[in-house]
């Protein structure tokens, strides 16, 4: 590692530590010593809490709706209630599957199996234990990393993905380029930075999350509660910064994975204020790429932006 990666990293460990040993500073709608006391949130009328041993850990998953099963996978500072605004529409034509990855919420956090070829193993075993063999597939920042290796790993299952606001580790040249800038990589993937923020997480999440939105307070107290509870159950800092210290293992697979490109319809939908570049990102992995991008949004586009997100996941996965 360069001196200059190594300084960025030590100081923004540095910072983010000064910041949260003054967490009793600070008030928050949810403290981290009622995580355990608090039930989680429910989701709408129709869908239900579930639980499964899949790929040798325990998954829970949200889901409802009839039809076509389509799977939609979170990404970090969020879980599977990120898709709750959505919900009620998808599930008039889709059976939904929304799970929290390994390493969050109620999920299973085991010491290993972070990088995103064995988080998606884990998805589509789950599928496979539902009894679906051909699904719809939508992923938002680490999920859509996780989407991309069920994808590349599972073709034939596939009929349609999403992939939405966020890049795939190791494809070029925009990969090395958002690294070289996203300073928080550095930071979550360091060994011990779940420890640090262990136990602070909604001091953390409130703080990080206009790091990369756009519009202000783009949450409602019931979505931030929620998150935060979630990243709150012990062990869940640790779990999901292990997403981001895979990068590395992921850009090797990936490598491998975009030397055949996905054969599906490809949805790329970034935001302008975001991932404005996920389209020609993604024409370096797929065939069949459609681009749509959320106006007046940043990072947090389903909740920034529901109404144009729910047309845009809609109009994708309704077509013929």
């Amino acid at each position: 590692m360069k001196t200059s990666a190594k300084i960025l990293r030590l100081t923004t460990l540095l910072l983010f530590a000064n910041l949260l040993s003054n967490g009793n500073a600070r008030s928050l709608p949810l403290i981290q010593k009622q995580a355990q006391t608090i039930k989680p949130a429910s989701p709408p009328s129709g869908f239900k809490h579930q639980y499964a041993m899949v790929n040798g850990v325990k998954i829970h998953y949200v889901t409802g709706g009839k039809g076509v099963p389509l799977l939609l996978i979170h990404g970090f500072g969020q879980n599977w209630f990120m898709w709750n605004r959505l919900l009620p529409e998808l599930s008039k034509h889709f059976t939904i599957v929304a799970p929290d990855l390994r390493g969050l919420g109620e999920s299973g956090k085991p010491t290993g199996g972070y990088d995103k070829k064995t988080m998606a193993k884990d998805l589509h075993e789950l599928m496979k234990k539902l009894g679906y063999k051909q699904i719809n597939l939508a992923g938002h920042d680490i999920g859509l990393m996780v989407a991309y290796a069920y994808a590349a790993q599972f073709p034939d299952e596939v009929k349609k993905l999403a992939l939405m606001d966020a890049l795939l580790p190791g494809v070029e040249p925009v990969w090395s380029e958002v690294r070289a800038h996203a300073w928080w990589f550095g930071f979550f993937g360091m060994p011990n930075s779940g420890e640090i923020v262990a136990g602070k997480a909604g001091l953390f999440l409130t703080s990080f999350w206009p790091v990369v939105g756009y519009v202000k307070n783009a949450f409602t107290e019931t979505e931030r509660n929620e998150f935060i509870r979630a990243y709150s159950v012990p062990g869940a800092t640790t779990g999901s910064f292990h997403w981001f210290a895979a990068f590395d293992q992921d850009a090797k697979d990936n490598q491998e994975f975009m030397k055949k490109k996905l054969p599906m319809p490809l949805l790329a939908m970034g935001s302008d204020h975001g991932g404005a570049f996920l389209a020609e990102h993604c024409r370096l992995v797929a065939t069949n790429v459609k681009e749509v991008i959320i106006k007046g949004a940043g990072h947090w586009i389903v909740q920034e932006q529901t109404e144009q997100v729910k047309k845009g996941l809609s109009d994708f996965f309704l077509s013929k």
